[in-house]
């Protein structure tokens, strides 16, 4: 596939690759393998065409001599720069391989061939992740289309033996594999041998991809002072700065810590300050309690010796007592036999007298009941005599009913002789029924005027209701909106910022400013949300001036002095300007849906801002990719990109040859932006149909005032009707009552006669009852004798009884007399043993007390001093030694005098005031480390920045003269400063640059310049760098696009100049084309991509170059 072959010193490669070209259906297989075959689509890569031309013409020079130059050659790679790269299936190559010169090396080519190619595979084989780039995500996707494995192999220049890094890559699992001098290695490894080149990759002041060179222009300088750094500082320079940036973050930090620490120490200190009285008071009050506690504890014992005196006396007086009550007892034993005889005696006498009185008192409550039962009797024949006389009573009380009754019935005949008169209510009748028929008339109306309120209050809260739906869609459409700003604040800061400081300073602008974008458009199908969103990229957050005043108020206000990173933009055409590349039914036909354009809503000014920036009219959409056919829309040339489905195309074509296309797909993101839209139609349609609404309700509020007026009318003309009626009523009812009250006179006269007929009738009955109660009386009488004779029996029984307990009283007095008599013989000698063993009884209780209490004081005592240390117990002892009971209690007494005289304090006050005592210590132990931590870092501080910052300085400085040269030799002014700060992490480095006579010094951002200006300003800058770097190689691609001619033929002169220079850093500069008669060096190396297929099978260069001589002559 590939072959390298040398002509004379001229070191020629051919290579065969396919063109990027994206192949549909079953042929793409075929189609890559003929394309393989037949060798077609060669790249050449033409090295050093003028300046080497001379070495292909001389081949008669010798060997020897070509040998030495090509070792001089060699030994001028700086250590780290690139001798060899070789790809293998590597985005359009098929096999490739060069060998880069030392110095300057031009790769140039037509659009599309491949240059950035050689950029991609640079930065990915030497380790670096895709998204430095700026392209694709996967690195699957740098494997040529049709092929599963692509390999990438780069040959660094080193001491001794060259570094050879290989990557190669599988499309299947997106997996690299790695191999370090031919041998397997990590990513790591890879890496580490890397950075020991001082190779910096992902530094923009190094490497510049096509994709990046506007982030250069766009980064802060802070950043730009790191990178610059790593680019020509030495390592020390980068390790000061860091070792600043975290000291002075420790500083800081520090700081504040001790400021923080030192405020609540005083402020503790203050507190405790308040308590320090209190708590000397407290401390005096509890020596003093712990003195009454020593005292306190000792008095037990005092106690113990006391009881322990008083229970060894009652033993002694208690063995005394219980001698004297034995011998006593001895004495006294004959008169106790005799005392017992007598003793019985007098027990029997005294049961017999109690047998007799018993059985007396037994007959004597017989007795008693008997004559119970007999006054029982009595009172029976006491109420059948009282009985007799109420018959009697009633008797006379009927005759006096029977005589009141005749008067009330005489009474009663003569109110109901004459019934009241017949009324005739016709009249009351005809009256209400005319008031009834008016009500009935009257009624219905105010009912219909009462539905018809209803009526219009129910169509009012439907119209309400309605309005209330409409408000919450208004809302929520309005909510689009506000969703839109929150994700710009998450996403963009400053455009954040930007858009609250146009809503609040309206009044400072001459017309209307759009933006950011994002808020201003809407999608009509948000089905291609995505598609839309990823079509205008950045352009989202743009905002957009009707006026060139504005966009200048803007870019100052915001720009300049609030240092906003934000895109302004000021179109001048209008939509005339924007035609779609083909009328929309011809669009149709190639399966597309319609343009981007015909999918949002927005002002026309907008829109033709759009078009301009994004090209929204030219960019065609369709739903799926299956709809399109890519062969014919390639063939058709009028789209450089479109949408199908979820994956956006962009079609390139050569300048030169046949013009072949190439196609880069790319998955289109979910969109972060567009997640709902506002339809502006039916924004329109909601406000209209508000607008209805609230006429309706005005409407409904007049009509319901005239109903309500007549309301009022018909409910007073059924108010009067109403109170005539009730008037008929009350005249209806007297009428009625008059008749009802006759009636009830003629029912209670016919109940009186009732009743006096009853009354008539009850002599009878009286006069049986009488006799029944004679009979009753008879009979209690025969009762009453029958006990009267059982009385007398009883009375005879007890009258024994009672002579038998006489006889037993005299009995027992007897004996008792004989017992008295001798009782009385031994009475001193009982007294005297009755007195002996009181004496004993009192003393053994003594005794029992005594010992009861010593125990329990002993007791105490030991549980008292139970688990006290050694000191206490020293302490108790020295405090009380020899001192008696009352003088441990007069001791107690006096100190708790004492004590209360210091009032008691609150121990978590004390407790507060030990706390904070505690805490200030350890605060203050802290402080002193903080401190001498902080003066350490103040000296350390001092000490990296005496070595930094001048090295600082005259490292920027030796960048603004060779950057303020190389802007004068243009006819420009340019200045490179630093930015102190207080934060080392926030120095900078600022470029500022002059275009134009009238300006000033401006700093160079990514908004303010042209895209021609930052790209001068980006390459004088790394010029400056050259002489300085300490990086092997640098990469810039397409840095000259945008440039007027003028301005790229002095950077072009300026770069040749600097980086053609002996022992200077490798540079790689891609274009893909140059001005004629620019100037060359023979240090130079010009790489010439060829891409297409009529290159030839092979090449005689040195025919070419001779007729190229003859051409230019």
């Amino acid at each position: 596939m590939s072959r390298r072959s040398r002509l004379k010193g001229k070191e020629i490669l051919e290579t065969e690759s396919l063109s990027r070209q994206h192949s549909t259906g079953e042929d793409s297989h075929s189609e890559g393998e003929n394309a393989i075959e037949k060798g077609v689509k060669r790249i050449k890569l033409d090295e050093r065409i003028s300046q080497e031309a001379s070495v292909a013409s001389s081949s008669r020079r010798s060997s020897n001599t070509e040998k030495h130059a090509k070792q001089k050659a060699y030994d001028e790679f700086q250590i780290g720069s690139i001798v060899r790269v070789c790809l293998k299936n590597f985005v359009t190559y098929d096999s490739v391989e060069f060998f880069p010169g030392p110095n300057l090396n031009m790769i140039i080519g037509p659009n599309g061939t491949g240059k950035s190619t050689i950029v991609c595979a640079i930065a990915l084989g030497l380790g670096w992740n895709t998204s430095l780039l700026g392209r694709a995500k996967e690195i699957s996707d740098f494997v040529k289309h049709g092929q599963e494995r692509a390999s990438i192999e780069i040959e660094l220049k080193n001491k001794g033996r060259n570094v050879v890094i290989t990557r190669m890559i599988r499309k299947s699992n997106n997996l690299s594999q790695w191999k370090l001098n031919g041998q397997p290695a990590t990513h790591r490894e890879v890496s580490s041998k890397v950075n020991s080149l001082n190779i910096q990759v992902d530094n923009l002041c190094q490497f510049l991809p096509q994709d990046k060179v506007c982030e250069f222009a766009q980064m802060s300088p802070s950043e730009l002072l790191v990178q610059t750094q790593k680019a020509v500082g030495e390592k020390e320079l980068i390790e000061w700065h860091e070792a600043l940036i975290q000291l002075r973050e420790e500083e800081k930090s520090l700081t504040t810590s001790i400021k923080t620490d030192s405020e609540q120490v005083e402020n503790l200190e203050k507190r405790n300050s308040v308590l320090e009285k209190d708590v000397t008071r407290f401390r005096e009050r509890e020596a003093i309690l712990k003195r009454i506690r020593l005292y306190e504890l000792r008095i037990p014992f005092a106690r113990y010796g006391v009881a322990k005196h008083l229970y060894d006396v009652a033993k002694q007086k208690r063995a005394e007592a219980h001698l004297e009550y034995q011998n006593l007892a001895k004495e006294s034993e004959p008169a106790s036999a005799r005392k017992n005889e007598l003793e019985d005696l007098v027990s029997r006498s005294a049961k017999e007298k109690k047998r007799c009185t018993e059985l007396y008192s037994t007959k004597k409550r017989k007795m008693e009941e008997i004559a119970t039962r007999l006054e029982q009797s009595e009172a029976t024949s006491e109420n059948i005599r009282k009985d007799l006389a109420d018959l009697k009573r009633k008797e006379r009380a009927r005759k006096n009913r029977i005589a009141q009754l005749r008067n009330e019935i005489a009474e009663l005949e003569e109110r109901t002789s004459s019934p009241p008169l017949a009324n005739d209510d016709s009249d009351i009748r005809r009256k209400n029924d005319d008031v009834v028929r008016r009500l009935r008339e009257t009624q219905p109306q105010l009912n219909d005027n009462k539905y018809n309120q209803d009526e219009i209050n129910l169509a009012a809260r439907n119209v309400e209701r309605e309005m209330q739906m409409i408000k919450q869609q208004l809302k929520e459409l309005d909510d689009v909106k506000r969703r839109r700003l929150e994700t710009i604040r998450r996403v963009d800061y400053d455009t954040f910022r930007a858009y609250e400081w146009l809503q609040q300073n309206k009044d400072k602008l001459s017309g209307r400013v759009f933006g950011p974008v994002c808020m201003e458009i809407n999608i009509k199908d948000m089905q291609y949300a995505d598609a839309i969103e990823n079509a205008l990229g950045n352009n989202n957050k743009i905002f957009v001036c009707e006026t060139e005043q504005d966009y200048h108020t803007i870019t100052r206000e915001l720009c300049d002095n609030r240092r906003m990173r934000i895109n302004v933009f000021s179109p001048k055409a209008t939509m005339d300007s924007f035609p779609p590349p083909i009328p929309h039914q011809q669009l149709r036909s190639y399966g597309f849906v319609s343009y981007l354009l015909d999918l949002i809503e927005a002002p026309p000014r907008l829109q033709a801002a759009l078009c301009d920036m994004s090209k929204l009219h030219a960019i065609p959409l369709a739903r799926n990719e299956s709809d399109i056919n890519h062969d014919i829309i390639k063939g058709n040339r009028a789209f450089f990109k479109y949408y199908a489905g979820e994956t956006s195309y962009s079609v390139s074509f050569s300048k030169y040859g046949q013009r072949f296309s190439q196609v880069l797909t790319n998955r289109i993101k979910p969109s972060r932006f567009f997640t709902a839209t506002m339809n502006i139609e039916e924004k329109y349609e909601l406000e209209k149909q508000l607008q209805e609404c609230q006429m309706k309700l005005s409407r409904f509020d007049q009509q319901l005032s005239d109903l309500r007026k007549e309301y009022g009318n018909l409910q007073k003309s059924i108010e009067l009707l109403y109170g005539e009626r009730n008037a008929l009523t009350e005249e209806k009812r007297k009428n009625q009552l008059a008749l009802r009250e006759f009636e009830r006179l003629k029912v209670r006269l016919d109940s009186k006669r009732d009743q006096l007929q009853r009354e008539l009738e009850q002599p009878a009955s009286m006069m049986d009852e009488e006799n029944a109660l004679r009979r009753d009386f008879s009979k209690i009488a025969k009762k009453r004798g029958q006990l009267v004779t059982q009385i007398k029996k009883i009375m005879e029984e007890c009258m024994q009884l009672f002579s038998g307990r006489i006889l037993a009283t005299l009995k027992h007095m007897q004996a008792s007399s004989d017992l008295n008599a001798l009782e009385r013989q031994t009475q001193d000698r009982d007294e005297a043993l009755k007195q002996a063993h009181i004496k004993f009884s009192e003393a053994d209780a003594r005794f029992n007390s005594a010992k009861s209490v010593a125990k329990r004081l002993l007791n105490e005592a030991n549980a008292g001093v139970e688990g006290l240390d050694a000191e206490t117990t020293r302490a108790v002892q020295e405090l009380s030694h020899g001192m008696t009971l009352e003088e441990l209690e007069d001791a107690v007494a006096s100190e708790r005098a004492k004590a209360d005289l210091h009032y008691a304090i609150n121990p978590s006050v004390i407790e507060t005031y030990e706390t904070r005592k505690a805490e200030i210590d350890s605060i203050k132990s802290r402080l002193s480390i903080k401190t001498s931590r902080l003066t350490k870092l103040t000296s350390d501080l001092a000490t990296f920045r005496e070595k930094w910052e001048p090295r600082l300085n005259s490292l920027v400085k030796e960048i603004s003269q060779g950057f303020s040269n190389a802007f004068d030799r243009i006819g420009c002014v340019g200045e490179v400063r630093v930015s102190p700060h207080e934060d080392y992490d926030k120095w900078g480095i600022d470029i500022l640059v002059k275009f134009r006579d009238n300006e000033r010094l401006q700093a160079l951002t990514g908004q303010r310049q042209s895209g021609g200006e930052r790209s001068v300003s980006t390459i004088m800058y790394l010029m400056a760098l050259q002489e300085l770097s300490k990086t092997p190689f640098r990469v810039v691609d397409e840095i000259n696009q945008g440039m007027d001619p003028r301005n790229e033929r002095l950077v072009h002169s300026q770069m040749v100049q600097t980086a053609c220079r002996p022992n200077t850093s490798q540079y790689f500069l891609i274009t893909p084309k140059l001005l004629p008669d620019l100037q060359y060096h023979e240090r130079m190396k010009i790489l010439c991509i060829y891409n297409g297929e009529w290159q030839p099978e092979t090449m005689n260069w040195k025919k070419y170059i001779a007729d190229k001589k003859r051409s230019n002559n």
